[in-house]
């Protein structure tokens, strides 16, 4: 589980730790990861917690190292790990770009790379292998927001999507299933998530407590998120729409809107 330690990532960790499911933690932070890892353990299920910065395929070869020691097996890969920046595209630091690209889309690609062959040696002892990667809302829509302009967030959001859906395609065949969030706003420490940067991206820097309101006066809860999310997958969804009855109707409209702008554009094509 990367992003293990906070906001979606934990409370996803948490449900499935109802289900006994062992679970190795994986944050930026190691004591971060750690004190979830106990706070799992404290439950009666086993747990582990890896420091893990998802940027460098060093650290995922240790973390999958580390995994396959303490449980000798892997049936489900969590890519929560996610960061976000709010400027237009053109307002944007370049090392901004690299760092939202690096963690939201190349981080997902060390992890599927990487662990993409025990969980096709779980599929073949008959076991469960699944894949869920974590994108937004904003990997499917980009609905107008006024000043909140997330465009480089936003590429790399559909960039998982488009991932996501390759990936289901090439994985079928191997018995490796394949699910693609897209949560809309939740209230977690993404308002923040420059605190968390490293520093060949340009170092920590940390969110006003403007954003911090915002975030915490609309964002849903993430431990609801994290119960739909489940729920998606044990149906074996590949789109899960975690969003309570305050987002559907903002994101419909926007999914909507997009589609029939396509469907028209159908029209003068060839």
């Amino acid at each position: 589980m990367t992003g293990g330690a906070s906001g979606i990532g934990r409370s996803l960790a948490l449900r499935f730790a109802r289900e006994r499911a062992r679970l190795v933690i994986a944050d930026l932070d190691e004591a971060s990861a750690e004190r979830m890892a106990d706070e799992i353990r404290a439950l009666g299920v086993e747990a582990i917690g890896v420091g893990c910065d998802i940027t460098e395929p060093t650290d995922i070869e240790r973390l999958a190292e580390r995994t396959i020691d303490a449980f000798g097996a892997v049936n489900v890969l969590c890519n929560i790990a996610g960061v976000q920046t709010i400027a237009k595209l053109h307002e944007t630091e370049w090392r901004d770009i690299e760092w939202l690209f690096s963690v939201n889309v190349f981080g997902l690609c060390h992890t599927v790379r990487r662990f993409v062959p025990h969980l096709r040696a779980a599929a073949g002892r008959g076991e469960a292998a699944y894949i869920i990667n974590a994108s937004s809302g904003f990997g499917i829509a980009v609905p107008p927001m006024g000043s909140f302009c997330p465009s480089a967030y936003a590429g790399t959001k559909h960039a998982v999507v488009g991932l996501s859906d390759a990936m289901r395609g090439d994985l079928a065949d191997d018995g490796i299933g394949v699910s693609v969030v897209c949560p809309g706003v939740v209230n977690t420490q993404t308002w923040t998530s420059k605190s968390f940067r490293q520093a060949r991206f340009g170092g920590p820097e940390h969110g006003t407590e403007r954003a911090r309101a915002v975030i915490e006066s609309i964002g849903q809860n993430p431990d609801e998120t994290a119960e739909l999310i489940f729920a998606g997958v044990c149906r074996g969804d590949f789109y899960i729409l975690p969003l309570n009855e305050a987002s559907v109707g903002a994101m419909r409209s926007a999914v909507d809107e997009r589609y029939a702008e396509l469907l028209a554009a159908f029209e003068h094509a060839g």
